[in-house]
C-alpha cells in the first residue's frame, strides 16, 4: 500500500496545489453553472485533493515521483489505495481517481494504445467526476507552472493528439460546464 510519509515532500506538495487549483476551478465552474444545486461541494473538494494521489507511485522524475508504474497508471493506483484505506468511505473517490485521466479513457482505447491499464471503460459519469475531470486539464503538475491555467486552445489541442474520441468527450465536458 502507499503510503504518503514514503513519498519526496516536492511530489506532496504538487499534489497539493494541483489539487487545491483543480478544486477552485471545479467549484467555481460548478457555482455558476445550471447545475448547481446538484453538487455535492464537500465531497468535490474531498475528490479534487485526492484525484492525484495516486502519483506517488508512478515513474515520473520531473514531478519527484520515484514509483515503478507507468504514469497513465495514476488514477487506477490511487483508486487502489483508497478502496485499500476503506472501499465504503472512498469509494466516490475512487471513481473520480480511476475516471478523471484525460477527457476518460474506454476498454477499446486502452487496449488499442496498449495502454498499461485495467481493459475497462474509465468514463466519467457523476456531475463531480465530469467537474474534476474538466477541470483537471487546465492545470499541470510540472513545478515551473503548477498555479497557471492554460487556455482551452491549449487543453482542446493537447487533447487532439489521443484521436477523436477524447477529443468528443472534452468537447462535450466544455459545452457542459463552459459559461452558459
Amino acid at each position: 500500500m502507499l503510503c504518503p510519509f514514503d513519498a519526496d515532500p516536492r511530489c506532496l506538495e504538487i499534489i497539493r496545489v494541483h489539487s487545491m487549483c483543480v478544486y477552485e476551478k471545479a467549484a467555481a465552474i460548478a457555482k455558476s453553472s445550471r447545475y448547481a444545486d446538484a453538487i455535492d461541494y464537500r465531497f468535490l473538494l474531498e475528490a479534487a485533493m485526492l484525484h492525484d494521489y495516486g502519483i506517488i507511485g508512478v515513474d515520473a522524475p520531473g514531478i519527484y515521483c520515484f514509483g515503478r508504474e507507468p504514469y497513465i497508471a495514476h488514477g487506477v493506483i490511487g483508486a487502489r489505495y483508497l478502496r485499500q484505506i476503506d472501499k465504503v468511505r472512498y469509494a466516490r473517490h475512487a471513481r473520480v481517481c480511476e475516471r478523471h485521466i484525460g477527457s476518460g479513457l474506454t476498454a477499446e482505447e486502452i487496449a488499442q494504445s496498449g495502454l498499461a491499464l485495467p481493459h475497462r471503460d474509465y468514463l466519467p459519469e457523476t456531475f463531480e467526476e465530469k467537474l474534476i475531470t474538466y477541470a483537471d486539464g487546465f492545470f499541470s503538475k510540472d513545478p515551473n507552472h503548477l498555479r497557471q491555467e492554460k487556455s482551452w486552445s491549449h487543453v482542446l489541442g493537447h487533447m487532439e493528439k489521443f484521436g477523436p474520441g477524447p477529443v468528443a468527450r472534452l468537447i462535450a465536458l466544455h459545452e457542459m460546464w463552459a459559461a452558459e
